[in-house]
């Protein structure tokens, strides 16, 4: 037994400066082996980080506008490849975007509202689709139609607009 205020014995220490030696070797593992041990992790990188603005694809420019007799149809290619050159494979569809033109103020403000999505269902095959079609049908007589489209990665992150088109719709 020991008196109080005795420190009492652990194999020649005092259980004190047991407590201490091990409390200074969680620390010395949390500030230095804890780090150290998540840096050879790694973060799964595959290749050299881009800036977002060269991550997204290339411009529509050859979108074409016509009547049809289902209503009106849109057609444009591809997109190939980033801004930055590199081959584009995440490609995931097209947002498709238009506005009315009323004739009474064809000069008005009117936005773009969505209009429909189209997917991509080709990318894990050898041949690619280079040519996309969509006809639009809820359309109202006497009104002229102003189209634009936007690529769409599979991140959500869509392209710069397309080239704009005006179809006016007699029927």
């Amino acid at each position: 037994m020991t008196a109080k205020g005795e420190r009492r014995k652990v194999k020649g220490k005092t259980l004190r400066t047991r407590l201490f030696y091990m409390a200074n070797l969680l620390l010395l593992f949390n500030f230095l082996l804890f780090p150290f041990a998540f840096s050879l992790v790694g973060c799964g990188k595959k290749g050299n980080p881009r800036a977002p603005e060269l991550a997204m694809p290339e411009t529509i420019r050859d979108l074409r506008g016509q009547t049809a007799p289902e209503g009106i149809a849109l057609t444009w290619s591809r997109p190939l490849r980033y801004v930055d050159g590199s081959e584009l494979r995440d490609l995931a569809g097209f947002v498709i975007y238009r506005k009315e033109i009323s004739a009474a103020c064809p000069d008005c403000p009117v936005p773009y509202r969505e209009r429909a999505t189209v997917s991509v269902e080709d990318q894990q095959k050898f041949m690619k689709t280079r040519r996309f079609r969509f006809v639009d049908q809820e359309l109202t007589p006497q009104l002229t139609y102003r189209y634009r489209v936007f690529s769409q990665l599979l991140d959500g992150s869509l392209s710069e607009p397309s080239n704009e088109v005006e179809v006016a719709w007699r029927r």
